[in-house]
């Protein structure tokens, strides 16, 4: 990473994934944004961090904090994300979004390797990008060899990477449980728009044949099957609203 002395301009913030700032990512390391969700969704629902902020506003502890303007269990991580209630994602995110930022601490200083970059605006975009790429693998060289992981030195890192539609699906059959709280796992995924495999019945409706038997079994088994994804979509949300409420998201350990 370069950071450049200035008097006018301030070095970007760097995050681990693409923040959802779509207009800024040819101006990050990020040149495309992740997959959305859904065909035609806002481009800041493919962020990690807007499911953050999404998944927060489920938790019922962190519901009550926000009534509270502070109060209740969860004021520590208030004082942090504030209400996540009071505006729409992309302002929250504008005030916030130094929680998830890179920092760089005082004892990353110490192992760092300086190079010295003179930008020279009068060059074209393509060599100053040569010129520090070139300046990065020198960097490299010199860095002894390590195979442990990078660990993220945001405040609140992204603890795992998981995919915009899985975490649209996921949240959406969350709200649909709250909304039908007395229908079975299978209807659950029916109005989710779970495709099950079933076979149509038998041309005269018999019952007892051979062939009966066997569409009655099929169908069975496909219901079981589509009610056992529902359950663990609602294992895995539990588990997200849970420990978004720590300050750990998507953290889901049991499916």
């Amino acid at each position: 990473m370069v950071y450049a002395e200035t008097m006018e301009l301030q070095s970007p913030l760097s995050f681990k994934t693409a923040p959802p700032n779509v207009e800024d990512l040819p101006r990050t390391r990020f040149r495309e944004p992740r997959n959305l969700p859904y065909k035609n969704a806002p481009g800041f629902m493919a962020s990690l961090y807007y499911w953050w902020w999404a998944f927060l506003r489920r938790n019922t502890a962190y519901k009550r904090t926000c009534r509270q303007r502070g109060g209740g269990r969860l004021h520590w991580l208030y004082q942090d994300f504030g209400n996540v209630f009071g505006k729409d994602f992309m302002s929250w995110w504008s005030r916030h979004q130094k929680l998830f930022a890179e920092r760089i601490e005082p004892n990353q200083l110490d192992r760092a390797y300086g190079v010295s970059y003179w930008l020279d605006p009068r060059k074209s975009f393509n060599q100053i990008q040569e010129e520090i790429k070139a300046l990065h693998m020198r960097a490299h060289a010199l860095m002894p060899k390590c195979s442990s992981k990078i660990i993220s030195s945001a405040k609140y890192p992204i603890y795992t990477n998981v995919s915009s539609h899985t975490l649209y699906k996921t949240l959406k059959i969350w709200d649909l449980h709250l909304m039908h709280p007395n229908v079975s796992a299978y209807d659950l995924g029916i109005l989710a728009g779970f495709k099950p495999n079933l076979m149509p019945a038998t041309k005269y409706g018999e019952t007892r044949t051979q062939l009966a038997r066997q569409v009655k079994e099929h169908n069975k088994k496909a219901k079981i099957s589509i009610a056992n994804q529902t359950n663990r979509y609602l294992r895995t949300a539990r588990q997200y609203i849970e420990n978004v409420g720590k300050g750990e998201f998507p953290k889901a350990e049991k499916r």
